[in-house]
């Protein structure tokens, strides 16, 4: 038997329950795969509190907020961040993902539980339980994450991505988000603790993957934890703008690697891609959709890409930036790029003012 439906989702985390939340709404006739509902990412749960009031959502499933993040310099020197009006929310992501697909199933569409298999261009290949399912749709949106299986089974690869190690901690390690840097910390990188819904959240990100539970068990050292944790690894994709669709089907999130550098903030840009994906499909014109993500994100996406390059590269030069944080000028400057109130115009204008960042006097 085939199975038909307008738009075929495959992927049921912040991405694809927001994208056929949408549709849904718009009368599409929606189907929304999630390949296991007990399936918890690992992720430290912050979302920009924007994103509540954008997106409509209940603000009863923020655990906690944060109202400062800390930076800390190789030296070990850190500069805390007040966040102000633009506190970070922090989510359960598990209970925060099965929010969000409940909501698209309150709009109408309806969530199976299974695993996509295959795609011949004209049928979607499902197994849900014991049964398998093929399926008929005019779209498909591939909301599968770093290691999408529509992406591989379509182009033949996934997002190019980098390896983090991270474990859950039942103390929480500070009342705050800490990021630290250094060479000798997460090359390229950083590693982080996050207060999470229940104690902390740790892990670093690391190009130097021969080298990473080293690098994650000093960490662990520098932060006090005693015994370390047993570290677990995940993959996060790196931005490339190398993809938005192929023929029908739309990749977003997570699938189309559509987390920002440099912060590596992923859940807030997932939920805004969707909805670009959805008004192309609603307008009829699947180009649409490239043309609204880079139209809106592209250049906040190019920034930080740059900033990372510029910032990270050196430890003198991330241990300046750090103590300038104390700067209240520098400080607004960091909290209005943080809130997506600014954005460097160009590549050239991002040079010039780290330039000018690192030769100011303190």
């Amino acid at each position: 038997m085939i199975n038909t439906c307008d738009v075929l989702v495959i992927g049921g985390g912040p991405a694809g329950a927001t994208a056929a939340r949408f549709l849904a709404k718009q009368n599409y006739k929606v189907l929304l795969v999630q390949k296991s509902f007990t399936f918890e990412k690992p992720c430290g749960g912050g979302v920009v509190l924007k994103a509540f009031d954008e997106f409509a959502l209940d603000k009863t499933k923020i655990s906690h907020h944060i109202n400062t993040i800390k930076f800390v310099a190789p030296s070990h020197f850190g500069a805390d961040i007040t966040l102000g009006t633009e506190p970070l929310a922090i989510v359960d992501r598990r209970e925060f993902d099965d929010y969000l697909r409940a909501l698209a199933q309150k709009e109408g569409a309806e969530v199976i539980e299974g695993t996509f298999k295959s795609y011949d261009g004209q049928l979607a290949h499902i197994q849900s339980n014991e049964t398998e399912l093929r399926i008929q749709a005019k779209y498909i949106i591939a909301a599968d994450g770093v290691n999408s299986a529509v992406r591989r089974a379509v182009t033949g690869g996934v997002p190019k991505r980098v390896l983090t190690l991270y474990a859950k901690v039942e103390q929480p390690l500070s009342g705050t988000c800490e990021f630290w840097f250094g060479k000798n910390i997460a090359p390229g990188y950083y590693a982080w603790s996050f207060v999470h819904h229940k104690g902390a959240h740790i892990g670093l990100a690391c190009r130097d993957g021969l080298n990473a539970q080293k690098y994650f068990k000093d960490f662990c050292i520098k932060t006090g934890l005693n015994p370390v944790p047993k570290a677990r690894g995940y993959y996060i994709p790196i931005w490339k703008d190398d993809l938005y669709r192929k023929d029908n089907i739309l990749f977003v999130g997570d699938a189309a690697g559509q987390v920002s550098p440099f912060t590596y903030e992923g859940i807030y840009y997932a939920m805004r891609s969707a909805l670009y994906a959805v008004e192309a499909i609603v307008d009829g014109d699947l180009n649409k959709y490239k043309d609204l993500w880079q139209k809106n994100l592209k250049k906040r996406f190019q920034a930080m890409e740059l900033l990372q390059t510029l910032l990270l590269r050196w430890d003198w030069m991330i241990e300046r930036v750090v103590r300038l944080l104390n700067n209240p000028k520098v400080h607004q400057a960091a909290l209005r790029f943080w809130s997506g109130k600014s954005t460097p115009k160009s590549a050239m204008q991002i040079i010039r003012k780290v330039i000018s960042l690192i030769t100011q006097k303190t």
